[in-house]
């Protein structure tokens, strides 16, 4: 899964992750403020981190989702929510170059900058 798509669909529809992808995305996020990486040996490491472990998990499930590092989480919980929610995620595509925008609401491509702001509708 490409990247951009990935963080799009966490950032803006996070809400349909499950309990445990939560947990598994605060996880990584105590282990990447604690080492500075989100490999299986920072997961450890950050253990040891009196202010970021009490947002680490001893889920087995949890620590599933998160063991092969943060991209890989992104990538695969954002296919799980395009492939189950499809019809509930929004992906704003530019109407010119087809590029996904920065956000659900934004009217102006990152990419090619065209601007539809002055569009009735989001699909010319």
């Amino acid at each position: 899964m490409d990247k951009d798509l990935a963080y799009y669909v966490i950032r803006y529809f996070g809400h349909l992750m499950n309990a445990q992808e939560k947990q598994a995305y605060s996880h990584l996020a105590a282990t990447m403020k604690a080492t500075g990486r989100d490999d299986f040996a920072a997961q450890e490491e950050a253990k040891s981190s009196k202010i970021h472990s009490r947002w680490l998990s001893t889920d087995l499930d949890v620590l599933r989702l998160a063991n092969n590092g943060y991209q890989a989480f992104l990538a695969n919980t954002a296919d799980r929510i395009l492939n189950e929610n499809g019809d509930r995620v929004f992906l704003n595509l530019c109407p010119k170059c087809g590029a996904l925008a920065k956000t659900p609401k934004a009217r102006q491509c990152r990419l090619c900058k065209y601007d539809w702001h002055a569009s009735k509708n989001l699909t010319e």
